[in-house]
């Protein structure tokens, strides 16, 4: 059993922070990252331009309310259908030269 005067500080902020709306909260870059499942680069040049950020002292935050919009403009814009790679075609061989 855990005593409330004896809890870190941060474990009081994470248990607190489930009663808050997800559309209310702010992540950080890398909390969100790994909401969309998604790497750093395709976050940074793709995703993270679609969504409402600021920055708190030296840290990127990003609201809830614009996650959750880019994630229903994903689903609205339908699956895209994977690029199948294309076989190269062959050249044509070319037989001997008959020499006249």
């Amino acid at each position: 059993m855990s005593r409330p005067e004896v809890t870190s500080k941060k474990q009081q902020q994470t248990d607190n922070s489930d009663s808050i709306p997800f559309s209310e909260r702010v992540f950080t870059s890398k909390q969100t990252q790994e909401i969309l499942a998604e790497g750093k680069t395709k976050f940074f040049e793709e995703s993270l331009p679609k969504l409402d950020a600021y920055l708190d002292g030296n840290k990127l935050k990003i609201t809830g309310k614009s996650i959750q919009a880019l994630i229903a403009s994903r689903l609205k814009g339908g699956r895209q259908p994977r690029p199948v790679p294309q076989l190269r075609k062959s050249k044509p061989q070319i037989g001997p030269r008959a020499e006249a």
